[in-house]
């Protein structure tokens, strides 16, 4: 029974150390060592080193003694989570949520840095001085959202991937790429398809009867954004207003009302649901019907599209899909840092609603109406 509880006691210990992230900087304590450490015979270790090994936490090999898998860091280390977005694209805050769940279930600490609400350029400083942070504290690996809506997003980017790379710690990419498409960066990207989905959301505006489609969106953007625009214009088929796309905020009345007026647009997709809410404010407050005048599309479907008046269409967003793919790329990473960069994109269907509903037919079709029958 002695022996049993000393087994119980060095095991708990050694456990709770690789848990703790002592062996990260660390070689890990040769059998002699461990005997000294507990006052315990070799045997005991052997046993304990014996099971250390079998749960895939310590590889023992000759000439090398013990050292930790990767196994060992992915299980008890610490995982990083970035984002800054969550104050203008709603979809972060439940993907967040979901990548803590993930750590928990699988013993590992997160550090989470939501930077939202500051202004850009301290915002952009403090997502440096974050990924300092994380690297200094033992960080195993990082989900990151790129730095976005700033000229030189891609240079910034650079910069901070750059500390990672520097301490040889592994990142996945959350929903944008730092480079505009075709482009790839060499980092692991995890996201939606945002071509196809902007594609769905340009066909359906065209069939329900848009005749000069705009897309609404910021001069610097993610390249996300630009992709969705891409999509757009593919579905429309030549149905885009002249020049295509927009570039106002959603609630600057004098700009939409010049855009509205001036390209005869009467439909609007915007790069995400919360502009699009916006818009369809201000529209209103120019005497503009949504849909009847304006037709409005959303992306994300997550809070704002069903609380919206008159409700979104959009292309959703899985969340909880998203933050199990990043989770799930991050591990494949930290296992495996030599292996190729990959992309994966989900698959984010239209939800249609009554934003951008198709005008109703009627029974008595108007003169006109019978004339371009």
């Amino acid at each position: 029974m002695a022996l049993e509880t000393k087994y119980s006691q060095v095991l708990d210990s050694l456990l709770e150390d690789i848990r703790a992230g002592k062996y990260r900087d660390e070689p890990f304590p040769s059998e002699n060592m461990c005997a000294r450490r507990f006052s315990v015979g070799r045997k005991t270790v052997i046993r304990v080193y014996d099971e250390l090994a079998r749960r895939g936490l310590v590889s023992r090999r000759r000439g090398a003694g013990t050292v930790l898998t990767r196994k060992a860091s992915c299980e008890f280390g610490r995982i990083g989570l970035i984002i800054h977005g969550s104050d203008y694209c709603e979809l972060f805050a439940p993907i967040a949520r979901r990548v803590s769940h993930l750590c928990q279930q699988n013993g590992l600490a997160l550090l989470f840095a939501d930077l939202s609400g500051d202004a850009v350029s301290r915002r952009i400083d403090k997502i440096a001085q974050t990924a300092v942070d994380f690297v200094k504290t033992g960080v195993n690996g990082v989900i990151f959202q790129p730095v976005e809506l700033v000229n030189d997003a891609e240079a910034i980017n650079r910069r901070i991937l750059a500390v990672f790379d520097k301490a040889c710690v592994p990142v996945v990419l959350l929903d944008s790429d730092i480079v505009r498409s075709p482009g790839r960066s060499r980092y692991d990207l995890a996201a939606v398809n945002h071509v196809e989905a902007g594609r769905r959301i340009g066909t359906y505006l065209a069939a329900s009867g848009a005749k000069r489609i705009a897309y609404l969106m910021e001069r610097e953007h993610a390249p996300c954004v630009q992709d969705r625009y891409l999509g757009v214009k593919i579905g429309a088929e030549g149905r885009m207003a002249k020049g295509a796309a927009v570039y106002a905020r959603p609630d600057d009345v004098t700009a939409i009302r010049k855009a509205v007026k001036t390209l005869k647009i009467d439909a609007f997709a915007c790069y995400n649901d919360r502009e699009a809410r916006l818009l369809i404010t201000t529209l209103a407050q120019l005497g503009y019907a949504v849909p009847k005048d304006v037709k409005v599309a959303g992306f994300d479907d997550v809070n704002y599209a069903t609380i919206s008046s008159p409700a979104l269409t959009t292309a959703h967003q899985p969340c909880n899909e998203l933050a199990d793919l990043a989770f799930e790329m991050l591990m494949a990473r930290i296992d495996k840092p030599d292996a190729p960069p990959r992309q994966t994109f989900l698959d984010a269907p239209l939800v249609v609603r009554e934003s951008a509903a198709a005008k109703p037919r009627t029974s008595n079709p108007t003169a006109k109406e019978r004339k371009n029958s």
